[in-house]
């Protein structure tokens, strides 16, 4: 397996008046899964050919371990790499066997028929695909399309493994299905795989980082966990998870425990690493609808999502969202608490410097 190094990669298309990639600087670590997550457009799929080879980058290089693939004056093509593709569309062979399609690679590169045998049955058998072997693909649901797609990918060794929205095509249930699926096809082979989505559920659920993409820019790369908790920006706290993104002033002292800022009207006790931030990312488990809150909201909605309901609240002029367990009624007045939601400041946004409140 390689690690992926991108350095100052940046592509513009002829004829495109922004640039599709503009400055990537990011390393992806040997045997790491990591998602690339952005809206249409965000230069997600774009980053993934230049790593392919199906384009060249406009400048800046793109590494696997010591060896660089591009660069100035320098371009290694796709069949050079030793990387692994899955396609949205499965791109499989109609007319040859689901055996057949996951040796073509061998066949092309020439290697014998009895090696060829051994590492189709190996790859079928850790897809799961051992009884299907001389299927058809018209004969198999899609998802296993899917895994056969993976198979033909995993049998050639690749060094790094790299899947283009490969859900997008399959229901719900089997999307849930096929997620476990690369989840155990990542930890037996230990395989370097980036992972392009624009389904934030599917990036936060398989990949131990991802990259939050928006204009061609990486926005953040952390875990799923600190993109959720700790988002550096307003369009990574409004994309990434559920809620609200507020505006807010700092109001008392930075220090350890964290700071208080004025937010909707009242002050509140925040985490942040800013001594001066500008905004409040407040997710629903950080409000607590209670009689006792200090803050009081009008019930704008209430949706059901098993085992709970999902509430939309008007508090001060924002759309704030809260968990309950039973049923609100729309209009109905409710009180709330936030409980020490993220403070974050945003970049290139000037903070008012800190305001000391007094209670009338």
């Amino acid at each position: 397996m390689a690690e992926l190094i991108y350095s100052g990669l940046a592509k513009q298309f002829d004829g495109s008046a922004r640039p599709a990639l503009d400055g990537i600087d990011a390393c992806i670590e040997s045997g790491e899964f990591v998602a690339l997550l952005g809206p249409s457009g965000c230069g997600k799929t774009t980053l993934l050919r230049l790593t392919a080879g199906f384009e060249e980058p406009t400048r800046g290089e793109i590494r696997m371990g010591d060896r660089q693939v591009a660069g100035p004056g320098h371009f290694v093509p796709p069949e050079d790499r030793g990387v692994g593709i899955v396609f949205q569309s499965y791109a499989l062979w109609p007319h040859m066997t689901v055996a057949g399609n996951v040796s073509y690679p061998l066949k092309v590169r020439g290697l014998a028929r009895a090696e060829r045998t051994r590492r189709v049955e190996e790859a079928l058998a850790l897809t799961g695909l051992s009884e299907f072997a001389d299927r058809a693909p018209a004969q198999l649901s899609g998802g296993q399309r899917q895994r056969v797609a993976l198979a033909r990918c995993l049998v050639a060794e690749p060094r790094a493994v790299l899947l283009d929205e490969p859900l997008a095509n399959l229901d719900l249930a089997l999307r849930a299905s096929m997620q476990e699926n690369f989840t155990a096809f990542h930890r037996r082979t230990g395989a370097t795989m980036l992972y392009v989505t624009h389904d934030q559920g599917e990036a936060l659920a398989l990949a131990s980082r991802v990259a939050v993409m928006e204009g061609g820019r990486i926005r953040q790369f952390a875990a799923p966990e600190v993109l959720y908790s700790e988002p550096v920006d307003c369009f990574v706290a409004g994309f990434v998870g559920d809620g609200a993104v507020v505006s807010a002033r700092a109001a008392g002292p930075f220090d350890r425990s964290g700071l208080e800022v004025e937010a909707l009207g009242m002050r509140v006790k925040v985490r942040s690493r800013e001594a001066l931030p500008t905004h409040l990312c407040i997710r629903p488990e950080d409000v607590s609808l209670t009689d006792e809150g200090g803050l009081r909201a009008r019930v704008r909605g209430c949706t059901y999502q098993g085992g709970r309901f999902r509430v939309v609240v008007d508090a001060a002029g924002e759309d704030l969202v809260a968990f309950s367990r039973k049923r609100l009624v729309v209009g109905a007045q409710v009180g709330l608490r936030i409980n020490r939601p993220w403070a974050f400041r945003e970049p290139g946004v000037s903070a008012f410097p800190a305001r000391v409140m007094v209670d009338a």
